[in-house]
This record gives C-alpha cells, structure tokens and sequence, in this order.
C-alpha cells in the first residue's frame, strides 16, 4: 500500500514540476488576455480620449459594430478572399501534387521552385507584388502588353485590387496544399489503383472512387489550416494594399487592427475581435462535423 502512496506521490511532483510551470505560462500569455478582451468588449475605451475605460456599456460595442458599413464590408471581403483563393489553392495544390508525384530528378527540381513563394516572408510577398503589379510600369502589364492586352490598373481598381489580394494569396500558399497533398498521395496503397484498373476503371474513375474518399479527411484539414490561415492574414494585404482603394480589400483583421492599432477604439477591437473568434470557431465544428458524417 506504501509502495503505490509513494507512486502516486511521485506523479504528483513530476506533475507540478513539468507541467504545472507549462499550464501556467498558458494562462498568463493565453488565457488572461482573452479574458480581458471580453472585459473590454462591454466597455468604453478609446485610448484617445481616455487613458483608462470609462466605464460599463452593455453591448453597445457589438450593437456599434453591426452598424459599421466598414465591418460588414471587411466580413463579406474576408470571406470572398478566404474561400476564393482556398478553392483554387485545393485545385491547384492537389493537380500539382498529382503531375509531380513521380521521383524523377526533373520533377524534385520543380517541386523546390514550386515552394519557394512559401518560404517568402508575407511582407516580402506582398511588396514584390505591389512592384509587380504597378498600373505602369509593372512587370505584369509589360508582359500583357506584349501578347498585345492592355492590363488594369491592379492596386487602384477595386475590384482588381480584391484579385490581387487574391492571387498573392494563392501564388504563395499552394505550395502547402501541394506538400500536404503528394504526402497523402503517397500514403495511398498501390494496391486499391491496381484492384481498380483490373476492374476496367480509368484514371478520372480511379480518383473519384479510390483517392479522393481516401484523401478527403486530409483535405479537410488542409482547408481547415488554410482558411483560418487565409482569414488570418494581416501583412500581405498591409504590404500590397494597405486596405484600399478605400475599403476595397479590407478584411476582418485589417478593421480590427486599424480600430486597435491606429483608431485605439480598443471596445470596438475587442468586440470585432470576439466576433471573429466566435465566426472561426462556428466554422471549424461545421467543417469537423461533416467530415464526420461522410464517415
């Protein structure tokens, strides 16, 4: 009986020693602050007018919010960049993973170009964009030109600038699609592809029937990672756009930062801040769901 009181004793300070300092520094960097957002999101803050909240005011951040044509059109440009650029980064990623499955020394040569635009700060990406796709003397409208197409204003038009945003997001983030992908691929057993082509199936019939039901849980959670990520992206459109022209390709996190960092409405943050937290979360139980329903 001694024996096993000494045991227990053990896992207990080995608990306290190893994990205990571990939990700790997650509440304090992680739990504390977001729990002081929500503090803030029923109060009266504006850093320039007051050093201090002034005080209780009920839901009136949120009520402010929904009111904000800002907010409502950052929500709708969030959206359209997030689940435009992941469709096409799932399409791409998982065409490119497919064409350059096989181990050839042509086909590593490729693959490493391919993942160079990941390994690229945003910030960079963004700025050599920016310089790219300059109305007059960008890169991209010298070699339109050439093929005799005269090339929009990209940054100035508001609506080419939400497609800039939206092809530097799939210009730099296919690559992860890709690597996600020929993983998955690779893990399929060739057996299942060689019971089906004895069964007389083609190469589309072998895919829809055999590889996509064996990748679609790694699918998902690549789409999982990328929309949070996609949702998520603050420096890349700080560096291309800054949010214009106007409020052309402002996002979620662009409002909530420019309401914190430059406004210092930090009530109007914290609530933009939870209602993003609540949005995200809805999503990832809606997509888990699914998946688990396909199942």
């Amino acid at each position: 009986m001694s024996t096993k009181i000494r045991q227990k004793d053990k896992e207990l300070s080995s608990w306290l020693i190893f994990i205990l300092p571990a939990l700790l520094v997650v509440i304090l960097l992680q739990l504390y602050p977001l729990i002081y957002s929500l503090f803030l999101v029923f109060q009266d803050w504006k850093l320039t007018e007051s050093p201090e909240p002034k005080g209780f005011i009920g839901l009136w951040n949120l009520i402010n919010i929904f009111k904000n044509d800002v907010f409502r059109r950052s929500v709708v440009n969030s959206l359209i960049i997030s689940g435009t650029a992941v469709f096409f980064e799932l399409i791409i990623g998982l065409s490119l993973a497919y064409l350059f499955n096989k181990e050839r020394r042509l086909n590593s040569i490729v693959r490493t170009l391919i993942l160079l635009p990941m390994v690229i700060a945003p910030v960079a990406a963004g700025t050599l964009w920016r310089m790219m796709l300059n109305g007059r003397a960008g890169l991209v409208n010298h070699i339109l030109s050439f093929i005799n197409i005269h090339g929009p204003n990209w940054l100035a038009d508001p609506q080419w600038s939400l497609v800039s945003v939206i092809l530097l997001e799939i210009w730099q983030f296919t690559p992860f699609v890709m690597i996600i992908s020929a993983a998955a691929i690779t893990s399929i057993p060739k057996s299942l592809r060689e019971a089906a082509s004895i069964d007389g199936a083609g190469r589309l019939m072998t895919f829809k029937n055999v590889d996509l039901p064996l990748l679609a849980p790694t699918l998902a959670l690549t789409m999982i990672f990328r929309v949070l990520e996609s949702l998520l992206s603050l420096d890349s459109i700080y560096s291309l756009t800054f949010g214009g022209p106007g409020y052309s390709t402002y996002t979620l996190t662009f409002f909530i930062y420019n309401e914190g960092l430059r406004s210092f409405n930090f009530g109007q943050a914290a609530a933009a801040s939870w209602l993003f937290m609540i949005f995200t979360s809805l999503c990832i139980v809606w997509v888990f769901r699914f998946q688990n329903k396909d199942k």
